[in-house]
């Protein structure tokens, strides 16, 4: 009987995240490494020389988008909207700050304003299928997205978009197809190669491998691709792998929890080094001191070092933390 457990990492993809309008050196087009309060200051100061362009209010909403100052940006929109009601990208910002404040309703008139004024407008499109994806509208979903591909089927991120929501039905098969459309289309999309990863590592599928090494090449300092790389060796038996993997993970994050955990997996349950592990396990509850998985299996490493008394510790803190967990409670029971 196997009393350990194994956590793995769930990746909620949610792909709303970025604005693309006409209008360059926005907040959210530029990795500007400047302090983003200066950065408004600076948009204020041309503001106050220019208090008729819409554009400068636009550019400092998307500043304080950024900071989640979300009614600063709304008043900066509105302002906007005043002075020119006939610019889409407006309202597309205007949708951004409502589906910030959880307001799927108003998000949607925000787009429909700007389609509205712009029928063909690819982006609002997008964003539209995108919320009605969040909103688990699953028809209104591939609706927008054939209505966005008939304007210009070059478009990987509606396929990458109409992926999603097909696994999200279960239709693994079709939701690969437009995955691989998506790469095939921008053979640089980082999150297609990690949702391709994740769907054959469900499927015990050796090409996870494969698109994962592609996405770790794509960006090597991501010790997300790396972590599921590490879990597909893992639940492979390639326990040696994994670690190396593990390894790369922490030495680009040292606080990367996962890792630690994993790490702490692989030494309890293929190598038998409890020590090891548990030592690993510590590492994972200081970062982490809500991981009642991790008390949990240094409280087996310590039963299985002799070590009752510990053990019995350990488990009575995975239970503090999730009451009638049940290895837990089977811990103590074989304590007793």
């Amino acid at each position: 009987m196997k009393f350990f457990t194994f956590s793995g990492l769930l990746f909620s993809l949610v792909i709303l995240v970025s604005c693309h309008s006409s209008e360059k050196n926005t907040a959210r087009e530029t990795d500007q490494p400047l302090n983003v309060e200066q950065l408004i200051l600076r948009v204020s100061e041309k503001i106050n020389s220019n208090p008729n362009d819409d554009r400068l209010y636009i550019e400092r909403a998307n500043y304080f988008l950024t900071i989640d100052s979300i009614q600063s940006a709304l008043r900066d929109i509105t302002i906007a909207i005043d002075i020119n009601d006939q610019d889409p990208n407006h309202y597309i910002t205007l949708s951004e700050a409502y589906l910030a404040l959880g307001n799927p309703d108003r998000c949607i008139e925000g787009l429909e304003k700007a389609l509205e004024i712009e029928p063909k407008n690819q982006e609002a499109l997008l964003k539209k299928a995108q919320l009605f994806l969040i909103m688990k509208q699953y028809d209104k979903t591939y609706e927008t997205i054939d209505e966005l591909i008939k304007i210009d089927s070059y478009n990987p991120t509606a396929y990458l978009t109409r992926g999603y929501a097909l696994l999200e039905q279960g239709d693994t098969i079709k939701a690969i197809r437009n995955l691989q459309t998506t790469i095939d289309q921008k053979q640089d999309y980082f999150e297609a190669y990690i949702q391709l990863g994740v769907v054959y590592i469900n499927l015990g599928n050796p090409l996870a491998a494969d698109y994962l090494s592609n996405a770790i090449e794509l960006r090597p300092n991501s010790p997300e691709a790396y972590y599921l790389l590490g879990m597909f060796f893992q639940e492979n038996d390639e326990p040696d792998k994994a670690i190396e993997i593990y390894n790369n993970i922490l030495a680009i994050e040292p606080q990367f929890t996962f890792a630690l955990y994993n790490l702490g997996y692989i030494y309890l349950v293929y190598f038998k080094e409890y020590e090891t592990a548990a030592g690993y396990f510590t590492q994972a509850v200081e970062l982490d001191p809500n991981n009642y998985e991790a008390y949990y299996n240094r409280g087996y490493c310590y039963e299985l070092l002799g070590n009752k008394s510990e053990a019995r510790i350990e488990y009575q803190k995975s239970l503090e933390l999730k009451p009638n967990y049940e290895l837990a409670i089977k811990g103590l029971n074989r304590l007793d």
